[in-house]
């Protein structure tokens, strides 16, 4: 092929080589995401096999004496029958007892149906799976677990408190989307009772928490006296603002200053080492960034929900959406992206918290009998592979399994959450929210865009007859011209 002209750099080159294309990264990258926080942080144990899904549970109650009761000053006896020195006037104390009842509570999980055949021919199968078994089922299972957690500390907490300054107690239940999910939270408190989580609440609430038991007969004495809180960073950073007797704003008046805001612990402080990430006052911080979170919807009226006044509707907003994935050689798949709705949601919960509240126990899979061979079962959310039983294809057949080559991972969860002492528990209903950015301009007007010069390319000198350009003169050669 004959170039157009002299200028090589313009001519076609033909490709007669062996391009293998594309070329793939020996390094397949991994989306990191949050680990979630709450399994380690409450008490977990076992049920024993032969309990049926209701179980009752009985509870001594304590009594206080009627402390306000006179004292009678005793009189002298004289020498008639006067008064009854004998019977005295008693005053009395009884006692009582409460009774409840627990379940049992499920959930099983299952993945897309896998191929023996087929993943033999796919060139990344063994790491994707193993990727899936790590990253993915692992984390769900901390993940689904977690948010059981929050929502029957929720539910079992026996005070809940609204976020204003009368801390009025409501009541909510959760009701389920057109797709069968706990999307609605429909509460009895209106938004426009409901403020930011400020340090006044929790100190107003402190010594009645240390009343009902939660730091032991003698908190000052027996243990120190903290009380957990659960909370997003937002409103922990938030607080961190919030000192003093006003409750707002900063300064160095001695009503504000150094009153009541979030501390971070010192590097060798020991409570890093039970997943507390800071203070306020006497409350311990945990915080919790994958939490219930809520959106406003609407009034549903007072006949909703029977009547029962909960009435105003709320909407769950989850961390992480998924959304489909280009696919690498195979289908679309899914993949998970952080929720900047969630960062703006304007509604939360936030736990008074204590592992003596509640305990997730989970049922307990003895064998039966040794000649009943069931296959072990696992009701913590351990992942396992199914074989048999796979269900009907898109047409509605049975799927068959004689060859042994397809199956599936699945989990399944049940637990039975027994009440303790759900009197140290509260849920705080607030608003919440990320900073407000300021927009800060420059000060100085701007000195647009004078002309610049930033050529970093020698001039072209082309060498005329006898001269090789402007160089240092030398005694070899002749001496270039004077310029």
């Amino acid at each position: 092929m004959a170039c157009p002209d002299s200028n090589t750099q313009q001519c076609e080159f033909a490709q007669f080589l062996v391009d293998e294309t594309p070329v793939f990264d020996k390094m397949i990258m991994e989306d990191i995401r949050l680990t979630d926080s709450w399994v380690g942080n409450v008490s977990v144990g076992t049920m024993a096999a032969g309990t049926p899904p209701q179980v009752t549970q009985d509870r001594f109650r304590s009594v206080f004496p009627n402390t306000a009761k006179p004292w009678t000053e005793v009189a002298s006896i004289g020498p008639g029958c006067d008064g009854n020195p004998c019977d005295p006037a008693e005053a009395q104390i009884g006692w009582g007892s409460d009774r409840l009842t627990f379940g049992e509570l499920t959930q099983n999980w299952t993945t897309p149906l896998q191929c023996y055949d087929q993943l033999l021919n796919v060139t990344q199968a063994s790491e994707q799976i193993q990727y899936i078994i790590s990253n993915i089922l692992r984390p769900a299972t901390t993940d689904i677990f977690s948010m059981f957690a929050r929502k029957q500390t929720a539910f079992w907490s026996k005070y809940k408190t609204a976020a204003n300054s009368l801390q009025s107690d409501f009541t909510y239940q959760w009701n389920l989307d057109a797709n069968g999910d706990e999307s609605y939270f429909d509460a009895s408190v209106p938004p426009s009772q409901l403020f930011k989580l400020v340090p006044q609440m929790l100190q107003n609430n402190w010594s009645f928490t240390m009343r009902d038991g939660y730091g032991g007969k003698n908190p000052f004495v027996e243990t120190a006296p903290f009380v957990e809180l659960v909370t997003d960073m937002d409103t922990a950073w938030s607080l961190e603002k919030l000192g003093g007797q006003q409750g707002v704003g900063g300064g160095s008046g001695p009503s504000v200053i150094g009153n009541w805001r979030f501390e971070q612990f010192a590097e060798q402080s020991k409570y890093w080492r039970y997943g507390f990430n800071g203070s306020i006052g006497n409350y311990l911080v945990r915080v919790d960034e994958m939490g219930l979170r809520f959106n406003y919807m609407t009034d549903l009226g007072a006949a909703a929900n029977g009547g029962n006044g909960n009435r105003y509707r709320y909407q769950l907003v989850l961390p992480y959406t998924n959304s489909a994935t280009t696919g690498a050689g195979g289908a679309s798949g899914l993949g998970s992206n952080p929720n900047a709705d969630f960062d703006r949601a304007q509604y939360a919960i936030s736990f008074q918290s204590h592992k003596m509240g509640l305990e997730f126990l989970v049922a307990d899979s003895t064998p039966i009998n040794p000649e009943m061979p069931f296959v072990n079962q696992e009701f913590g959310g351990k992942w396992r592979f199914l074989m048999n039983n796979l269900g009907e294809d898109v047409n509605g057949v049975a799927i068959s399994n004689k060859w042994g080559n397809k199956g599936q991972f699945g989990a399944r969860f049940k637990y039975y959450v027994r009440p303790k002492h759900y009197e140290f528990l509260r849920v705080y209903f607030h608003k919440r929210e990320q900073f407000c950015i300021p927009e800060i301009d420059v000060c100085s007007a701007s000195p647009g865009y004078p002309a610049q010069s930033y050529a970093s390319a020698n001039d072209e000198c082309p060498a005329t007859d006898g001269v090789y350009g402007t160089g240092v003169p030398t005694t070899i050669g002749p001496v270039p011209s004077d310029l």
